[in-house]
């Protein structure tokens, strides 16, 4: 019986020795090509930037700013002047190694600077649609809302706020522009938000699929 034991215990440790080899190994090859990778990242030469999808910010969205403007939206307002004098990219899922092997390693101060501006925007967009659907502006929130799903916002509050207008709207049709534009988002938001859209459209939604979704 104790020489059973013994032997039970012998082959755990054995097998828990190999696993954690194994893990140790594995992680060890994580971090090699992750060091390999970034070690010709910061080798990389610096590329033009001409091909960035720059955003554009329409002369609605400076429209928005209310008059006189209420103190809690002064930030916005001087957001908006940086904003336009500056370039704005979203890079937000892109890591900084693929920034560096694609356009070089001396350009990621300034590509961060135009993510960064990407944030801000969102920010302010979301800000604004707020105040505008607060008051009764039901328009101009809508006009601020669709801008910021078009520049891909995975803001999950901001195609919330869109789906009510759509419905209280009865354009529930334009709910499959919001789950296609939804289904494009790269980050994690994409799921809850899908799921959120999906649910509103309760006369489509696949029971597996929304067990499926609620496991995932």
């Amino acid at each position: 019986m104790k020489i059973a034991f013994l032997a039970s215990i012998i082959v755990f440790c054995i097998w828990l020795a190999y696993e954690i080899r194994k893990h140790n190994q594995k992680n060890k090859q994580v971090l090699d090509s992750y060091l390999e990778k970034e070690q010709k990242a910061n080798a990389t030469r610096p590329k033009s930037l001409d091909s960035l999808n720059y955003i554009h910010i329409p002369d609605s969205v400076y429209a928005a700013l209310p008059a006189p403007l209420p103190s809690h939206l002064e930030d916005c307002s001087r957001l908006l002047q940086h904003l336009k004098q500056n370039k704005i990219v979203n890079l937000s899922h892109i890591s900084n190694t693929d920034l560096k092997l694609k356009y070089g390693a001396s350009n990621l101060d300034i590509l961060s600077e135009y993510d960064q501006n990407y944030i801000s925007l969102l920010r302010v967009l979301h800000t604004l649609s707020e105040y505008h659907y607060e008051n009764g502006n039901i328009e101009t929130a809508q006009t601020l809302l669709e801008f910021a799903v078009q520049i891909q916002s995975d803001n999950i509050s901001t195609y919330k706020m869109l789906a009510k207008i759509y419905c209280d709207n009865g354009e529930d049709a334009k709910l499959d522009y919001l789950i296609s534009a939804a289904s494009l988002l790269p980050g994690l938001t994409q799921k809850p938000i899908l799921r959120f859209l999906k649910s509103l459209r309760t006369e489509d939604t696949d029971p597996e699929e929304s067990i499926l979704d609620i496991l995932d």
